[in-house]
């Protein structure tokens, strides 16, 4: 099980790396919905905090938690890897740029050092400082969409990306806090 976690995170990544200019013929590019510069940019910071929680989760489950944090920890690679995978398809369909720009880069740096940190600790000062992590992580993705996020959509595909990818960021919210008040219980 924990190789085809592995697989899994190596497998996006090869994909997320592959990301360049697609070449597709003008009478596609003609037909086709064209993104933004801003929102190429919006959809790269979602595709980083998106893997930033991958790994996050693939550490989690490496760290023998306990089942709550377990199941929390396979939430966030499930769903957030279907959340990454739909940024790519769009990517692909729409003929956009390659996924840079937006706060990409800065959501990337802070995963690593999240990673750092994180990957130092064990047993119940990891269980605390990943479910603070979490709570902190999902509240500022939250408000990065609310706040800025949102107003670069100009296009119906990445407004309606936005929304449900809001919705699924409030729900990894409320499970977090959950499990963070039950571990100071």
């Amino acid at each position: 099980m924990m190789l085809a976690k592995k697989i899994m995170v190596a497998a996006t990544f090869a994909m997320l790396l592959a990301i360049n200019p697609l070449q597709a013929n003008a009478a596609d590019k003609a037909t086709s919905t064209k993104l933004t510069s801003a929102e190429v940019g919006t959809l790269a910071t979602i595709a980083a905090i998106d893997t930033d929680e991958i790994m996050l989760g693939v550490l989690a489950s490496n760290k023998n938690p306990s089942s709550g944090i377990a199941d929390f920890a396979k939430m966030m690679i499930d769903q957030h890897g279907s959340n990454l995978t739909q940024i790519l398809q769009m990517v692909n369909t729409l003929h956009a740029l390659p996924l840079t720009g937006g706060e990409a880069d800065k959501m990337a740096a802070d995963g690593k050092k999240a990673m750092l940190t994180l990957g130092g600790l064990d047993g119940t000062q990891f269980a605390t400082a990943y479910v603070d992590a979490m709570v902190k992580g999902h509240q500022a993705a939250l408000d990065l969409i609310d706040q800025h996020l949102m107003k670069t959509a100009k296009s119906d595909e990445v407004k309606q990306f936005l929304t449900s990818t809001r919705e699924a960021v409030s729900h990894h919210l409320e499970e977090a806090k959950k499990l963070q008040a039950e571990m100071k219980a």
